[in-house]
């Protein structure tokens, strides 16, 4: 059991709504990033291990399978890189605003109390 005294309408503040204060932004989505980078990087690793000079001590396979990993890596990591320049540049474009917040819960009717 809780020990908070739970609140009552009767309890509850006359006022039903309150205006506050909110900032409002778009955030780029990371993971988005990543996978793109991720995936650009590998057809690059892929395409370079296909167009690139032949080797007498490794397949062709193990030569694509190289850089299509190293393809991944530094795509995800370019991915990740342009993703907090785009935050950056996102948090200029932040605005201020002023939102009117109503209480549509009764007084014992709130989760977790």
């Amino acid at each position: 059991m809780s020990s908070m005294p739970h609140t009552t309408p009767e309890h509850a503040s006359d006022e039903p709504s309150r205006e506050e204060k909110m900032t409002i932004r778009r955030a780029p989505n990371l993971l988005a990033f990543l996978i793109t980078g991720a995936i650009l990087g590998a057809v690059a690793g892929v395409l370079f291990g296909l167009l690139g000079p032949e080797s007498q001590f490794y397949t062709r396979g193990s030569i694509m399978g190289f850089f299509l990993v190293i393809g991944l890596v530094v795509g995800a990591g370019l991915g990740s890189v342009v993703s907090l320049i785009v935050d950056k540049i996102s948090l200029k474009r932040t605005r201020d605003v002023t939102a009117q917040v109503d209480d549509v819960h009764d007084g014992g009717d709130r989760p977790g109390s």
